[in-house]
Formats: C-alpha cells, structure tokens, sequence
C-alpha cells in the first residue's frame, strides 16, 4: 500500500514538473485580431490591457472568423465597442462604458456582441426583476428598472439577452401592471415669443 502511494506521489511530481517546464505555447491575441483585421478589412485599437495567449485547437489563427474572434475574446474576459471606425477591444470591465448597438426588433448579432436591450414588461413591476435576474449577468453586465415605463435596461452579451429575454417571457405574466405616475412634468410648451 506504502509503494503505491509513493509511486503515484512520485508519478503526481513527474507530471507537475514536466507541466511546468512546457513553455506556453499559445498564440498571443493580437496576432489573432491581426489576422481577422485583414481578412474582414476592419481596423482594430487594442487596448494596452489586452494581453493574452491562445490556445486554439483544430483550427490555425489565420482562419478564425469575426465572430470567432468575440468567442476567443469573451473567454479571455474582453470585449468590442465600435468608435469612429474603429473596433476597440477592451477588458470586459470596460463593456457598459463604450457604445454597443441597441437590439431592437428581429437585430440578430453574433452571440458574444454586447448588445443595449430594453425590456418592456407588462404583468409585473420591472423593479421585483432586478434582483431576481442580476445573479443571472456577468460582473460587468449592466441591468436597472425603469419604473416609471416599467422597463428594465440590459446591457450584456446578444446570447445573454435572449436567454434573459425567455426567462421574462415566462415570468411575465398574470394580470396587467399599472406604471406608477413618477411625477415627471411635461415640457413647458409656451412659446418664447
């Protein structure tokens, strides 16, 4: 019993030791964007925080679409904002900051695009949601009641808001709910002449 236990703590430390002397063999990201910035005829500013390696398994860099390269960029924590012609990638942490396309409609967009959404609710005031379905978003997921319109705004990934929109539409339902009056006065309509 004693042996087997040695032998196999000794098997444990060859593996750790050969793990640790692999060098890291991943592809660093920019080399990646690089690649689909040609292909896609996109101009690409990399933030300084982006820095990481890639592992990619089955397929070579240079064949990673745009919406592959969201996938890759969503695992390693960063995102995209469309500026001026520009595509910015950016940390994660950066997402409800940088402009993103508002989804309205049958919009379809890649599943790891950052996307605006509003949410109009019918049957339940927008407020009880927000703490039902924040544990639901990412840190850096944005999601805030309106309740004034009894709407709820969401700024997460396009897969993300669909899955929260079929979570809603189950939850949305029973008898219609009245919007509180908020008190908001109209605009002045005097004419200044």
């Amino acid at each position: 019993m004693k042996s087997s236990i040695a032998i196999l703590a000794a098997l444990t430390m060859t593996n750790v030791s050969i793990a640790a002397d692999e060098p890291d063999n991943g592809i660093p990201v920019t080399d990646i964007i690089t690649s689909v910035a040609h292909k896609t005829n996109h101009k690409f500013v990399v933030d300084p925080r982006v820095n990481a390696r890639v592992r990619l398994i089955g397929e070579e860099p240079s064949q990673v679409s745009y919406n592959e390269l969201l996938t890759i960029l969503e695992v390693h924590g960063y995102v995209t904002a469309e500026s001026t012609g520009y595509i910015l990638v950016l940390p994660d942490a950066a997402a409800r900051q940088s402009a993103q396309p508002q989804l309205t409609g049958d919009n379809k967009y890649p599943d790891a695009q950052i996307v605006n959404y509003t949410f109009q609710l019918q049957n339940i005031p927008a407020a009880q949601l927000v703490p039902i379905l924040r544990p639901l978003l990412p840190q850096y997921a944005h999601l805030a009641a309106f309740p004034c319109s009894n709407t709820l705004l969401m700024v997460d990934r396009y897969a993300n808001v669909k899955r929260i929109q079929a979570i809603i539409k189950t939850l949305d339902v029973g008898s219609a709910y009245k919007a509180e009056k908020c008190g908001i006065p109209a605009p002045d309509k005097r004419s200044d002449s």
